[in-house]
């Protein structure tokens, strides 16, 4: 008869151990009372001792099956037996279920066994779990056929459960209950039981010393099962949360702005790089609405498809006004189960670049086609059969061919030039050069060429350090560019001073100048001022991005000065030599 109790655990090897029952001795003889008095003592010293090796047997493992077999091993060493059963007792469900169990030699599935109702009446176990006092049952077949109240089960070494008494007798003789405890509630029951021999007190005292034991084992084997449970738990936490970390660290890091949207309209994140294209911090964005703070919100839901499966993301571009001032953004936009990741890419640069390649194109289209023009022109004027030729006008015409071809030539070398300092193959020089008298010859050679007066201010000699062609070429093509926009009338300076441990060469005109705004652009490649500010025809955009480059390739900076109608002026600065 077998209803269910505790929890799992397991043991091994134990001394074998049994406790003596002393016979009854005759009444009134003094030595037999003497021997019962030692024997007594004895068996509660032997059962100390064997409380005592069960406490160290039983603490020896934190697995609560092993908790269990080993309290078996103990109880079949020091009580006979033919089946014991370790029930848990759940006080909110009032529910009793089998934790582990053995039957004539053989362990028995615990899940086999039903779950038992705690009975209000009846019931052995139900009986020590409301009085939370053991039992001790030597006629178990009479108490089962006589008690109304209770549900009882008998279980075979197969497993298999009969109800009794409605499928016949037990053949449990006798049987002990003991109650678990944990801190004065009772938390199941052990019960042990024989179908030959009956129990005594000294049998029930014995098992209640032993389940006390295994009590403890059990709850010390549930607590390291607990902490093994929340470290594992907090193992997996951390090893999210790192996870999250390393990840919110990888989109810090890309370069495309990302952000997230939730599906309740708030954004959730905001990267390093959506800071910096746009210039919203992240607190100024977190947890809130992305109509209210992301920049062209409504361009951006309304063009952007959202990709909610695996395919490819479309990119969708989206001109996005921020402050004051254009953007052109690359958006892609994946849907998650909780909202939609965003990621975005500045096209601004790349897309004036494709601009300014469109212009250049067609400025040197229209700069090659004026001199081949005039080329073509006069070659064929001086070819034509039918018209004389004075010796001056064939003169003029031959000049002309000279001057423009003159000009290809330029134009074909900015370009080449320009090409050859993108990959790097331009070699600068790194001498001595007196930089004034540079000037002066450059000056000297060409002020014929220039319609502009031009001033030298220089000492006798001022050396920086670099390459003094490619320095000449610098100053050429400032003193072209100052031709270029100085009106009729106008001058221009150039001087030559030391400052610094720096050679300084600057180049001044009295033109229009330059706005603000377009200071820094002139030196980008194909980048171009209006070209009816010019006196002369505009060029192709690369002569201030070459003087850039090769300033930098000597060590050296190029930067301007100027105020719209006050004249510009370039200072070249070098490494004093």
């Amino acid at each position: 008869m077998i209803p269910p109790l505790s929890h799992p655990a397991l043991f091994a090897n134990s001394p074998k151990r049994y406790v003596e029952h002393m016979p009854v001795e005759p009444p009134n003889d003094v030595f037999a009372h003497h021997q019962r008095v030692e024997h007594d003592l004895r068996r509660k010293a032997e059962t100390a001792q064997l409380l005592l090796d069960a406490a160290r047997y039983l603490g020896e493992t934190l697995e609560i099956e092993r908790v269990y077999d080993r309290f078996h091993e103990l109880l079949a060493d020091a009580i006979q037996h033919d089946g014991v059963v370790v029930s848990s007792f759940d006080e909110r469900e009032n529910l009793i279920r089998c934790e582990y169990a053995w039957v004539e030699g053989q362990h028995v599935d615990p899940t086999t066994l039903p779950e038992l109702k705690l009975s209000t009446a009846g019931g052995m176990q139900s009986e020590v779990i409301r009085t939370g006092k053991p039992l001790l049952e030597n006629d178990v077949g009479g108490r089962v056929a006589g008690d109304e109240g209770g549900t009882f089960y008998d279980v075979d070494r197969e497993g298999t459960v009969r109800k009794l008494p409605d499928t016949g007798p037990t053949h449990v003789q006798a049987a002990m209950m003991v109650p678990v405890k944990h801190e004065g509630r009772v938390v199941g029951v052990v019960q042990l039981m024989s179908d030959e021999r009956t129990y005594t007190d000294e049998d029930l005292e014995l098992v209640e010393g032993l389940v006390g034991q295994m009590g403890a084992a059990v709850r010390m084997a549930r607590l390291h099962a607990e902490r093994r449970r929340a470290e594992a738990a907090e193992a997996a936490a951390n090893a999210v949360a790192a996870e999250r970390e390393q990840a919110a660290r990888l989109l810090e890091a890309v370069g495309d702005g990302i952000f997230y949207v939730k599906s309740n309209g708030l954004v959730r994140f905001w990267n390093r790089s959506a800071e910096l294209i746009v210039g919203l911090s992240s607190e100024d964005v977190f947890d809130r609405p992305a109509a209210e703070v992301v920049p062209g919100w409504a361009a951006i839901a309304e063009q952007v498809a959202i990709t909610e499966d695996d395919s490819v993301p479309r990119v969708a571009r989206v001109p996005v006004e921020v402050g004051g001032r254009e953007l052109w953004l690359s958006f892609v936009a994946v849907g998650r189960p909780e909202g939609v990741v965003y990621a975005f890419r500045d096209l601004t640069a790349e897309r004036e670049l494709e601009r300014a390649k469109s212009d250049f194109i067609a400025t040197v289209s229209h700069e090659l086609r004026t001199p081949m023009t005039a080329v073509y022109g006069a070659a064929r004027t001086l070819l034509r059969p039918d018209i004389d030729i004075s010796a001056d006008q064939r003169s003029e015409l031959l000049e002309m061919i000279a001057t423009q071809s003159e000009r290809l030539a330029q134009i074909t070398e900015e370009v080449l030039l320009a090409s050859r300092l993108d990959r790097g193959e331009v070699a600068v020089e790194s001498d001595r050069v007196d930089v004034a008298e540079l000037a002066r010859r450059t000056v000297e050679t060409m002020q014929p060429q220039i319609s502009v007066a031009v001033t030298l201010d220089a000492p006798p000699e001022a050396c920086a350090t670099g390459d003094h062609d490619r320095i000449q070429q610098i100053l050429i093509n400032l003193l072209d560019n100052a031709a270029k926009y100085s009106p009729e009338g106008g001058g221009i300076t150039v001087s030559v001073s030391e400052t610094d441990g720096h050679v300084q060469l600057a180049v001044a005109d009295e033109g229009v100048g330059i706005a603000p705004t377009e200071q820094e652009a002139i030196f980008e490649k194909f980048y171009r001022v209006d070209p009816h500010l010019t006196q002369t025809p505009g060029g192709t955009g690369l002569g201030l991005y070459i003087c850039r480059e090769l300033a930098h390739r000597m060590g050296g900076e190029i930067a301007v000065e100027s105020e719209p109608g006050g004249g510009s002026t370039f200072v070249l600065s070098l490494p004093a030599g």
